[in-house]
């Protein structure tokens, strides 16, 4: 397993500069486009495919091969790659390939919702039967995670609206299909929520606000969990990189939330730092 001692370590130094906290993503992708190995760095992307969905959707509705539609980042493929591919598809994750080929022969799999949803049900239900080996591990285990917790959220956001959800959710796994078929409170769900399990009652008069931090804070501790204590591992890294993505967003939506974001992160990195010294000296 790469252990990345250095780079961890010098996070803390990377957050006070000036221009990671008013653009932190760029300044920290940078640094570990250096410092992490081509694998590795290559691997961290795959954590961010669901923008790429987003990105390739947009760039067909378009019809141009140019990448002149809105163009979402952190991802997979960058702008020139996602151009190369629009191309020569054979340069792209086969699911990707496939839908590309079927889009442009208005062939439909799942007819009724959207290219996007349709792309990310595709993509969802080839890395869930493992039918894709170059996404798996961290990347696929986040990627399921964060789509159990979009699908979630739209349901819990529907039903406090006193609407129906069932035509929302992208169906991709037991966890997916439960929430879209279930009325109960839980959706059925019970244990198997995990770290979601403290969204179920917060939108009753909630603010969006208050929601968002807290779906923040749900993912934030799942990927807590998922590093545990291999706190200079890979896994660690990418998981540094969702977080302050997430601070990029925040600083987006709201700079004061932002900066209290990033202080978290901040904090967080001490901690880890000292963890391991006190370890190492014990």
């Amino acid at each position: 397993m790469a252990q990345y001692y250095f780079l961890v370590s010098s996070l803390v130094e990377l957050t006070l500069d000036e221009g990671f906290q008013k653009h932190p993503y760029p300044v920290f992708n940078d640094f570990i486009r250096e410092e992490l190995s081509g694998a590795d760095y290559t691997e961290l992307g795959k954590c961010f495919l669901l923008n790429d969905v987003s990105n390739f959707t947009a760039a067909l509705k378009s019809g141009s091969t140019d990448g002149d539609a809105v163009f979402l980042e952190p991802s997979s493929y960058e702008k020139e790659a996602l151009k190369e591919g629009l191309i020569d598809t054979e340069t792209l994750f086969p699911f990707l390939a496939d839908f590309i080929w079927d889009y442009r022969a208005e062939r439909r799999l799942y007819p009724g919702i959207s290219s996007e949803d349709e792309l990310i049900r595709r993509m969802m239900e080839t890395l869930s039967a493992g039918d894709e080996p170059a996404v798996t591990g961290f990347p696929a285990e986040y990627l399921e995670f964060e789509m159990h917790l979009r699908n979630l959220t739209t349901a819990l956001s529907s039903r406090a609206a006193g609407g129906s959800w069932t035509e929302k959710i992208v169906p991709f796994d037991f966890f997916s299909e439960r929430i879209a078929a279930s009325q109960a409170a839980d959706f059925g769900l019970g244990g198997d929520l995990g770290v979601l399990s403290d969204l179920i009652d917060l939108y009753e008069g909630s603010s969006p606000l208050e929601i968002e931090k807290a779906t923040t804070a749900a993912r934030w501790k799942w990927l807590d969990e998922a590093v545990g204590y291999n706190l200079f591992s890979k896994e660690a890294v990418f998981a540094y990189a969702v977080k302050i993505a997430d601070v990029e967003r925040w600083l987006t939506l709201t700079p004061e939330e932002g900066r209290v974001k990033l202080d978290e992160l901040l904090e967080q990195l001490h901690q880890n730092i000292k963890k391991i010294t006190r370890e190492e000296n014990s």
